[in-house]
């Protein structure tokens, strides 16, 4: 995937980091028009989704329609899909989706960033800037229709304007987050705090909780939205707890059923072992690295399945085909290198256990900071031929991989 027009940076959305974390985040709305002018079609196409909804085995968990407001059943839309006779799973329709879009519903694809290469660079950016999940949803409205009913999500929603214009209303965030996801009646929510149209380039944050409503205008409306749901301390601390808890001394399975015989000696005393293995949790809490810690709930929460992944069979691809010029250095992937035995080193990668020739180690050492050699020349000593064998060797098994790929 081309990125170099999606958005690269947390900024390209939200404007200076420091003044929307400080003054909006969790606060109040915030509007940036035309933040991505000229770039918001890059990230989805109408013609994209219609590919999504061709496809024959789509779950209906990955899409919605929603008309007059309110959700259409998704039988409506679905079939089941068999084979030979016997049923599988339920599919969505594409002529029954297209039918109800014609007739004034709006589609929406949850998860678009399971389908989409730019909706996981997306996804991954808010993950990088939250480490926690993230999700993008698509929601396409036809010319003159509303979407949902005012409602309100149990998650920060940053709304990127993709195709044609809608009106929004918005209404003031609640004191406190709200862990439910609800609709509302107009009449009850009062006045709009903000009442604005989205063209695309446009980039809307609404803080967690925050009531809200659009409506298509006089085109087809396509939109993204990006949720976030950032980790409370208590979810935070659980993860610690149960990174913890993977020390054996929590192994072993208690019997916590009454004891036929109280009096008897020989009876498990369960009280006292969980005292002690409460008092062991303790001590281990107590030692925590706080800063390490940090680090592995930080990375933990950016992991993605998906995300950010290499073009992996490419890669094998053009390794089969490598050219004698081609420069190639060390990949991300850790590589242990060790000792020698006087003529061969082994490695270790990706759970394979190897070794290779001493000055094959010693090449790999040298392209530790980054450096790029040709393939020809990577195996010193050696005709052009075999140090290219070697390296696609390498190349295949993800030591090696060529300079000109982009790193995510």
């Amino acid at each position: 995937m081309d990125t170099s027009t999606t958005p690269q940076g947390f900024e390209d959305l939200v404007g200076d980091r420091q003044v929307f974390f400080q003054e909006y985040f969790n606060r109040k709305p915030l509007l940036r028009r035309g933040a991505l002018d000229g770039r918001a079609r890059d990230l989805v196409s109408v013609r994209q989704l219609d590919d999504i909804v061709a496809m024959e085995t789509v779950s209906p968990a990955y899409l919605r329609i929603a008309k007059d407001g309110r959700g259409v059943p998704g039988k409506a839309y679905t079939r089941t899909v068999s084979d030979r006779g016997a049923g599988l799973a339920e599919a969505v329709v594409a002529e029954q989706v297209y039918e109800l879009f014609r007739s004034g519903g709006t589609v929406t694809w949850n998860a678009l960033n399971h389908f989409l290469p730019a909706a996981r660079h997306l996804a991954d950016l808010f993950a990088d800037t939250f480490a926690a999940p993230s999700e993008v949803v698509a929601f396409l409205t036809p010319a003159g229709r509303d979407g949902y009913a005012p409602h309100h999500d149990p998650v920060d929603v940053y709304v990127l304007q993709i195709e044609g214009t809608k009106d929004w209303r918005i209404w003031e965030p609640p004191a406190g987050r709200r862990a439910d996801k609800a609709s509302h009646r107009p009449e009850d929510l009062g006045p709009p705090a903000i009442e604005t149209t989205l063209r695309a380039g446009d980039v809307l944050y609404l803080p967690y909780g925050t009531p809200h409503a659009a409506a298509a205008k006089d085109q087809v409306s396509l939109h993204l939205s990006v949720t976030v749901e950032p980790r409370r301390w208590r979810d935070l601390l659980a993860d610690t707890v149960q990174h913890l808890l993977t020390d054996p001394a929590f192994d072993a399975f208690p019997h916590l059923a009454d004891p036929t015989d109280p009096t008897d000696p020989t009876a498990p005393d369960t009280a006292a072992t969980l005292g002690a293995l409460a008092a062991r949790l303790a001590c281990l809490l107590a030692g925590v690295d706080t800063g390490a810690e940090t680090d592995r709930l930080r990375e933990s929460g950016r992991a993605r399945a998906g995300a950010g992944r290499p073009r992996e069979f490419e890669r094998l691809a053009s390794a089969d085909s490598l050219a004698p010029a081609a420069l190639l250095r060390r990949s991300p992937v850790p590589l242990e290198i060790g000792p020698s035995d006087g003529a061969r080193s082994a490695l270790l990668v990706n759970g394979h256990r190897l070794a290779v020739p001493d000055a094959v180690a010693e090449a790999l050492r040298g392209l530790a900071d980054g450096r790029a050699v040709a393939a020809a020349r990577f195996f010193p000593g050696v005709d052009e031929a075999r140090s290219v064998h070697v390296a696609q060797g390498l190349t295949r098994l993800g030591v090696l991989e060529t300079a000109d790929r982009t790193r995510s």
